[in-house]
């Protein structure tokens, strides 16, 4: 395994990171505070331009600890509370005695979004003037973090090369050269103590979920469904997940353990293997190598996607679950691959119409969708390759689903946003 080892323990580390609140909005709230940084007078203006998923994701979703969604809002946060050096968790400790004065700055009129004519999946820009005719500008691309541009005035403070619109990532690079296999090997055979790290996830997403099931968040999805998820596995693996998705969506000031720059995908991808793993009160090492296991497919899956697009990637995350799921139910490899090619017949390419409340309906239809996947293949059943999307080898499957969302669905995005730009 050697090197191969090294680059999957590298990828993990760098896809499944902690984040507070959606990370597109966080993303505009963390280029605020970097542009706060060289900033000491009062705010004349504040400019936020995003490339169309960006604000698609960023409209109607809730900024953590103000209680209120939007671009403004987020840039408000980032500007006049944000830790530029907490990455994606820029806006995870807003200060209640700060929410008036962010919404005050949000509401005055002095903050204004719009959409960068950029050909970029990612790309944030803020500028910020101030009363003293300074400006400072600061870019991200290519990732939620990834700040390639500070500019004072006329003086580049940070000046690195702009990532190409639709640039691969180094990891992703490694993973679109790897096998399903090989991902699974990793997951089963690796020294536990290399992976105790993604523990971490079962217990961020897990507190997201009590959370959601105790306190009323969105739609309070997860909440309506305690009751059905007394007495069965599945309605109670669906109903913790939804939850986890109301609490972060809501605006819960809880980090999730997000995949791919997803909270959403980080939630779906740990969430169900935590329940089910409870369930069957499994050793911590099964745990951990379950959750390895389900986030490392899931990042495998998502490499062959744009960084954001009009695919809802909790299917893609949830495709990890039902990997994670399998193992700790029989640890057969084969189906595994027959849970993630029934999921293929079934939710995969629903639409990501943006972040909002409505995410946790999304979250608990792929979920639901990996719990159907996994009977079936625990009862022998697969979708033959005679339909649709499901190929015999499972890596050319996972390959089409990247066509799908790259290709085929690029020109659902554009109406998606025209539709909310427009309602």
């Amino acid at each position: 395994m050697g090197n191969m080892k090294e680059q999957f323990v590298q990828a993990l580390r760098a896809g499944v990171v902690p984040a507070t609140g959606c990370t597109e909005p966080v993303a505009i709230a963390l280029a605020a505070a970097k542009a706060m940084e060289y900033v000491d007078e009062k705010i004349a203006e504040i400019l936020v331009e995003v490339s169309p998923n960006v604000m698609k994701n960023a409209l109607a979703v809730m900024v953590p600890g103000t209680g209120e969604p939007g671009l403004l809002i987020a840039a408000a946060a980032g500007a006049i509370a944000g830790d530029a050096t907490a990455g994606l968790s820029v806006i995870a400790d807003v200060p209640a005695n700060k929410v008036d004065e962010i919404k005050q700055l949000a509401h005055s009129g002095k903050v204004r979004a719009k959409v960068a004519l950029v050909p970029d999946d990612l790309f944030v820009q803020v500028t910020i003037k101030t009363v003293a005719k300074n400006t400072v500008v600061v870019a991200i691309a290519g990732g939620h973090t990834n700040i390639y541009l500070v500019r004072k005035n006329e003086q580049y403070i940070v000046k690195e090369k702009r990532p190409a619109a639709h640039q691969v990532s180094k990891n992703s690079t490694f993973l679109r050269q790897c096998h399903f296999k090989d991902i699974w090997n990793f997951a089963v055979e690796v020294d536990c103590a290399e992976i105790t790290f993604m523990q971490k996830a079962g217990d961020l997403n897990m507190a997201l979920a009590r959370e959601g099931l105790e306190k009323d968040y969105g739609i309070s999805l997860g909440d309506s469904l305690k009751e059905a998820a007394k007495n069965d596995l599945s309605n109670k693996i669906i109903a913790y997940a939804a939850a986890a998705s109301d609490a972060r969506m809501g605006g819960a000031q809880l980090p999730a353990m997000s995949n791919s720059g997803s909270g959403n995908q980080g939630i779906t991808a740990t969430v169900p293997v935590c329940v089910l793993a409870e369930n069957m009160a499994v050793s911590s090492e099964k745990l951990t190598r379950a959750l390895t296991l389900s986030h490392l497919t899931a990042l495998y899956i998502h490499s062959f996607l744009p960084v954001l697009s009009a695919f809802c990637a909790t299917a893609s995350a949830a495709m990890g679950a039902a990997a994670g799921s399998i193992y700790l139910k029989t640890g057969s490899y084969q189906q595994a691959c027959n849970a993630i090619k029934n999921m293929c017949g079934d939710a995969v390419g629903m639409v990501c119409d943006g972040a909002g409340c409505s995410c946790a309906m999304k979250v608990a239809t792929s979920v639901s969708a990996m719990t159907r996947a996994v009977n079936l293949a625990l009862n022998g059943v697969t979708i033959p390759a005679s339909n649709g999307l499901v190929c015999e080898d499972i890596d050319k499957t996972l390959h089409g689903i990247g066509d799908l969302a790259t290709i085929g669905l690029k020109e659902t995005d554009k109406v998606i946003l025209e539709t909310m730009l427009n309602k």
